[in-house]
């Protein structure tokens, strides 16, 4: 056998697999094997048409124009995978506007005090974070209150400390790599809170201008080898009595076709905002492959909420990337 064959054979094998991976990656409804390989479905088809490409000068003309086919179907439905988001409709009597960031700090991030500054310099309104730690949480309880300032009012006690930029905060207790919170400049309504303590969701109902909106901070699991789908079984209960107005957002360690993300949808009648933001990047823990990014933290939102944008913002010391979404109502 002469080299040109057996670097054929050898292309052929890899094409196989790929292309195995990628339509296993559509069957993810049948096992959390699946749903994690769906994640790399961008990754796949690159590779994919690469080998095609190369597999076509094996070729006669004839067969070569039936890979260049294929290679024109693919680049196309890459296209459709990559495409940023896009607004789809525009109603004028939605006039409320309110910002909201959602961020993986990373139980290792020293740069929180960098983010503190992001927020109140963008009047973020609403925050929903993953991975807090009891410093990082010490850092955020900074923002309740302003330093040495009073107010005075017509209640008793009359004098009190003045608001800061997030006064009504709710935090919950998650995995050794740190719990979630939710930030707001808005009233929290603490008796309709949920904290699932170690299951990976925090609910809060914020009102605004007299109106009654949830928030869910979120963090799931990876499917294989990990529990998400046993996670995501428990947490859809939660959408029995947390209804829209909805806002769910957090790292879903997930990516938006997944299996996970579908059933949130289903189960609290919400929609991933559309568009592929990266929102991890993963050199750290897969040095050999440095360019490689997932999009696996993910912004929900109820039919009540109309988004005019939605985009990665600057690196505050995660692995992971905040989301800010500007959106009215």
């Amino acid at each position: 056998m002469n080299i040109k064959n057996t670097l054929r054979g050898i292309l052929y094998i890899l094409l196989f697999f790929l292309i195995l991976c990628f339509i296993l990656g559509f069957l993810n409804m049948l096992h959390p094997l699946l749903d994690s390989l769906s994640h790399f479905r961008v990754y796949f088809l690159f590779l994919i048409l690469i080998i095609l490409l190369l597999v076509s000068f094996f070729h006669e003309k004839r067969i070569t124009l039936i890979y260049f086919g294929f290679i024109i179907m693919g680049l196309y439905y890459f296209y459709w995978l990559l495409q940023p988001f896009q607004v789809t409709s525009m109603d004028m009597n939605k006039t409320n506007h309110l910002k909201h960031l959602q961020f993986n700090l990373n139980f290792k991030n020293h740069r929180v005090s960098d983010l503190k500054e992001f927020l109140k310099e963008n009047s973020i309104d609403i925050v929903t974070l993953q991975e807090v730690t009891s410093k990082h949480q010490k850092i955020l309880e900074e923002m309740q209150y302003e330093p040495f300032t009073i107010e005075f009012s017509k209640d008793y006690p009359y004098v009190s400390r003045k608001k800061g930029a997030y006064p009504y905060q709710q935090y919950c207790e998650f995995q050794s790599v740190g719990g979630l919170a939710i930030l707001s400049k808005y009233p929290i309504n603490q008796e309709k809170s949920i904290c699932m303590k170690g299951e990976g969701l925090l609910s809060s109902q914020l009102i605004i201008h007299g109106q009654r909106i949830n928030v869910v901070s979120l963090h799931l699991y990876w499917p294989f080898p990990y529990s998400q789908a046993e996670q995501v079984a428990k947490i859809k209960e939660v959408f029995r009595h947390v209804k829209a107005p909805l806002l769910i957002a957090g790292d879903f360690n997930a990516v938006s076709w997944s299996h996970s993300v579908k059933e949130i949808e289903e189960a609290s009648s919400t929609q991933v905002v559309n568009g592929l933001r990266w929102s991890i990047d993963l050199k750290k823990d897969l040095p050999f492959i440095p360019f490689m990014k997932l999009s696996i933290d993910h912004t929900l939102l109820s039919s009540e909420f109309e988004v005019n944008n939605i985009y990665v913002v600057k690196d505050f010391g995660s692995d992971h990337f905040p989301i800010l979404t500007k959106f009215r109502y």
